[in-house]
């Protein structure tokens, strides 16, 4: 099996004139395929940063990756 990569993404939208920035998790495979993405998680850069490295370090398998995120939000 490939080993696998979590990435940080970021999205910004505009709310009136004052732009906004959302994170979300992208997954990769080694071969640089996208495995999976869950957009908008949070606007906490460097909170959601920490777990995406935690996600890395512990290579966590992306049938996880849902529940990790629901135990982030609800922190």
């Amino acid at each position: 099996m490939s080993k696998i990569t979590y990435v940080l993404t970021e999205d910004r939208y505009c709310n009136g004139m004052r732009p906004k920035a959302f994170y979300g998790i992208q997954i990769y495979d080694g071969s640089d395929k996208i495995v999976a993405t869950v957009w908008d998680i949070s606007a906490d850069r460097e909170r959601l940063s920490e777990l995406v490295q935690k996600c890395n370090l512990l290579e966590l398998s992306p049938i996880h990756l849902h529940d990790v995120i629901e135990d982030f939000l609800t922190e």
